[in-house]
């Protein structure tokens, strides 16, 4: 009776560590590609729209198809000590890139947490200025430096800082004359700034890039066709050197902008635009508050908003698939089949660049954290009953 005992200890004991997770509609979250996984956290959800500390990952050492049960699974009892938020920035960095670093704002400090070995989140001290709206976070190649590029609230004054993350300390802040755009750190160490944020909208024509190897900065002037402003976009970069950016709304207009996909191609000087080949989006597929993610080559967009045929805002608690394969010739797909591929960089969450990063803090629990405790003590007390029959 013992051995049936502790097979059913260890048995419900598994799933309450890894229990499936059910989508609910958000935007605003993070994700962070690692060991064949993609870890979402945090973000606004029509419950919680303030901010959540929702944490699962999507599975993709596996093939699925985005009509069938997803390979997803919640963790959100490890991260029920974060801060729940929206509008965070998160990169893979350490010596082995085995950490995830998120820095998130809520009221009016900003939090800093590590993910270390797939196991835990650490806070650690805040070593970033308060009152700074966080756009973007790059690790260079090597894992020992983060980049974190911000702008104060209620001012015009931006700011770089370099933290050592073997030493975990500032080594520099610098003030930045310019409006940024989200970052994405190119194979030879620059980290490129797509773009200059000009009356609420990114404008795509001067590209800011930031030296790592040598700390100098460029601007430069990219040729080919003209990218239309936008905000609240994402972008990552493949293998062979180009920048697919996706999504993206127009403050004019309050709509998606007319080239939803654009290409950047870094290996030429200067760096030029263009329009690839693609087929009608999913009227269920997100241009904001999206995020996107590279794997192999399929480009995994992960929730967002949209809006509907009557203009209103839906929020997404879909997955969708771009396969870039075929260089100008992309398609959306349902299928992803893993290959040996790795992603090289992406943008872990939305570019937006009006709103502010999160003001307030919930005490509640988010729906993942809920949703965790419920099948832990559910499975919990199956387990108990058996063991005592």
């Amino acid at each position: 009776m013992s051995r049936y005992s502790i097979f059913f200890f260890v048995f419900f004991s598994q799933l309450i560590i890894t229990s499936p997770y059910t989508l609910v509609e958000r935007d605003r979250h993070t994700a962070s590609y690692m060991d064949n996984k993609i870890y979402f956290l945090g973000g606004s959800t029509e419950q919680y729209p303030i901010g959540t500390n929702d944490f699962f990952y999507l599975d993709v050492s596996i093939p699925f198809n985005l009509d069938s049960t997803l390979p997803i699974y919640d963790l959100s009892n490890d991260a029920r000590y974060i801060h729940p938020h929206s509008y965070g920035a998160s990169t893979i960095c350490g010596p082995n890139k085995d950490t995830i670093f998120l820095i998130c704002g809520v009221s009016e400090d900003n939090f800093y947490y590590r993910f270390i070995n797939n196991k835990e989140w650490v806070q650690d001290s805040s070593i970033f200025s308060s009152g700074v709206q966080w756009k973007s976070v790059v690790c260079n190649k090597n894992g020992s430096y983060i980049y974190t590029y911000g702008r104060y609230d209620n001012a015009n004054k931006y700011v770089m800082t370099i933290e050592d993350t073997t030493r975990n300390s500032v080594l520099s802040n610098l003030n930045i004359m310019n409006y940024l755009a989200p970052a994405i750190l190119l194979p030879d160490g620059r980290i490129a700034y797509i773009g200059e944020i000009l009356s609420e909208n990114l404008w795509f024509r001067n590209i800011y890039i930031y030296n790592t190897n040598d700390g100098t900065w460029r601007n430069m002037s990219t040729s080919g066709i003209e990218p239309s402003p936008r905000h609240s976009h994402t972008m990552v970069l493949t293998q062979d050197g180009l920048i697919i950016i996706y999504g993206g709304m127009n403050n004019i207009h309050l709509g998606p902008s007319p080239d939803q996909i654009l290409v950047l191609d870094t290996k030429v000087d200067p760096f030029t635009w263009s329009t690839p080949n693609i087929d009608p989006a999913p009227s269920s597929a997100p241009y904001g508050g999206h995020t996107a993610t590279l794997v192999g080559n399929y480009m995994i967009i992960a929730f967002g908003f949209y809006r509907n045929a009557t203009r209103d805002f839906i929020y997404s608690n879909q997955i969708h698939m771009i396969d870039v394969s075929e260089k100008n010739n992309y398609k959306w797909v349902k299928n992803f089949i893993p290959t040996k591929s790795a992603i090289i960089d992406g943008t872990s969450g939305g570019t937006e660049t009006t709103s502010n990063i999160t003001k307030t803090a919930y005490s509640t629990k988010s729906p993942g954290a809920a949703h965790a405790a419920i099948i832990g003590g559910t499975t919990g007390g199956i387990a108990t009953l058996l063991i005592i029959s």
